[in-house]
């Protein structure tokens, strides 16, 4: 894993959450980045989900804002079509739900 997605991850895990946000939200990111980092956030979201309830919810509600952000970037109207077709991100309000309930 290369080392930004790394120190994301290891910021999450240390509690450090303002931190892991300006790292993911870096000025200048890219589609790529944000396509890379969105189901990673989601994936470690879904390790916390009950042990950190709390901690599951910022990484569901970052990772929603970076599938958003994903396909606010695409490059033609038919990519961007597509990527809300898809409903990448569209499933994270329903665990962020149900773990605020």
């Amino acid at each position: 894993m290369p080392e930004k997605e790394a120190q994301v991850l290891q910021f999450i895990r240390n509690g450090d959450l303002d931190q892991a946000k300006e790292l993911l939200w870096l000025s200048g990111g890219t589609q790529d980045w944000f396509s890379t980092m969105a189901p990673i956030v989601e994936s470690a979201g879904d390790g916390y989900a009950r042990s950190d309830p709390a901690r599951a919810v910022w990484c569901y509600e970052q990772a929603r804002d970076l599938y958003e952000a994903e396909n606010a970037g695409a490059t033609s109207g038919g990519e961007g079509m597509a990527l809300l077709m898809e409903g990448r991100g569209s499933h994270l309000g329903r665990k962020i739900w149900l773990l605020k309930s």
